[in-house]
């Protein structure tokens, strides 16, 4: 292709073609010279910078379309964050954390897992993501729980008695659930973190959780269903002794079968507490269904019964001592400090400790301390309600922060408990 002559330069022999029409300039790859700033004062910025509102349009129109913009704007970065914090794997901790040893915490010889290795069941505290999501799943568990029984209490008083006795069922079969779904998940991590020594995500836990949610909630329901039973069970023989004349007689007849099933619910419970270490890894591991997770336990207890209850034993003192040197104190003086804040309100702090809701008062004692005098509490309005429904809830969290540093330590020793009881090595 032949070179373009300029245009307008030499005059064309007389034997050529028409000059050609002019060429518009070839375009420049470079950047344009930046476009300086306008002279302008600060103040007037805004309007050279933007465009006039629409008519009709006021300031707070664009105030409140600008905040709805911002916190969409926001929740949409947090819950992206949230998202990548779930997939982000975690990397397999295979020692204690730098800065940390414990007694015994030499390996065994042949590479198995000993109760030397149940210090380790500390590593699963140390992380941020999963103290969180364990702390959000029992906190969501003991606000459903304290909620239904508020609604079961309200309808017992106001329609029927029996209500409230439902309700409480429902309630702890909720908590239960919640709890066993939440605990299940940071099993699932921890035990592959921590016992298998290989990366995992809190994601990979949900979905695990999710497959085997029949077995993760089958399992402890079992208890607490068969535990309940023994309570309904009493609950029935407590009514049959207001029938007049009879009752007493009809009670005092089955009283020793009301107290036996009450040392049977005992029991149930006492087994739940003993299995709940062990059953997630069960499951993991052996992929059982509820019957057959059950028959697993029995059947590990049967054979390593004496072994297994100490590793627990070793496991709450383990627990209890480190609670009473960290977190204890830290809730202790937590509670001076919310106290002497709260002491602020007045009449309005008395007030809303009055209408905290029953259900959440025993989460409220453990965080705000009473007032000395409850003058004023005849004044309380919809805002002490209200707000006595929210400090009700708020004050739920910290134990649920409490449960969750005691739950990813329990269950993860119950991974490595398995691992002992089951001869494997490490690695």
């Amino acid at each position: 292709m032949e070179a373009q002559k300029p245009s307008g330069g030499w005059p064309a022999p007389a034997s050529s073609k028409p000059p050609p029409s002019p060429q518009p300039p070839a375009p420049s790859l470079s950047k344009p010279p930046p476009t300086p700033a306008p002279d302008v004062e600060d103040d007037e910025i805004e309007a050279v910078t933007k465009h006039d509102p629409p008519e009709g349009d006021d300031v707070f129109g664009r105030v409140g379309r600008k905040v709805s913009a911002a916190a969409a704007s926001a929740a949409a970065r947090v819950g992206g964050a949230l998202d990548d914090a779930a997939d982000e794997e975690m990397e397999g901790e295979t020692d204690v954390p730098e800065g940390l040893a414990f007694p015994g915490f030499a390996p065994d010889r042949t590479g198995r897992w000993t109760w030397r290795d149940l210090p380790r069941a500390f590593v699963g505290v140390f992380d941020v993501r999963r103290v969180l999501f364990t702390t959000a799943g029992f906190w969501a568990a003991l606000v459903v729980f304290a909620l239904l029984q508020w609604v079961g209490g309200w309808l017992g008083a106001k329609v029927f008695g029996m209500l409230a006795t439902v309700f409480s069922v429902v309630a702890w079969a909720a908590l239960v659930g919640v709890a066993a779904i939440a605990a299940a998940v940071m099993g699932y991590v921890t035990h592959q973190t921590i016992v298998e020594q290989r990366p995992s995500s809190i994601n990979a836990g949900v979905t695990w959780a999710k497959t085997w949610v029949q077995s993760v909630v089958g399992t402890p329901l079992a208890f607490a269903v068969v535990a309940a039973g023994g309570w309904l069970a009493q609950v029935l023989v407590a009514y049959l002794g207001k029938i007049p004349f009879a009752g007493p007689i009809v009670w005092g007849v089955l009283s020793p079968v009301s107290l036996a099933l009450g040392l049977a619910s005992g029991a149930v419970i006492l087994a739940m507490i003993y299995s709940l270490p062990l059953y997630v890894p069960v499951i993991y591991n052996e992929k059982t269904t509820p019957v057959d997770t059950l028959k697993r336990m029995a059947s590990l207890y049967r054979t390593h019964g004496f072994s297994l209850v100490g590793y627990v034993l070793l496991t709450w003192v383990m627990i209890g001592v480190a609670m009473a040197v960290t977190v204890w104190p830290m809730l202790v003086i937590g509670r001076l400090v919310s106290g002497n804040a709260a002491g602020m309100m007045g009449e309005n702090y008395v007030g809303l400790l009055t209408e905290i809701p029953a259900s959440f008062r025993g989460f409220a004692a453990l965080q705000l301390p009473l007032p000395t005098s409850f003058a004023g509490a005849s004044d309380a309005g919809f805002g002490h309600t209200l707000g006595g429904i929210f400090a009700g809830i708020g004050a739920a969290f910290p134990i649920a922060f409490v449960l969750a540093l005691m739950a990813l330590t329990y269950y993860t020793a119950g991974g490595i408990i398995y691992a002992i009881v089951t001869g494997r090595k490490k690695g």
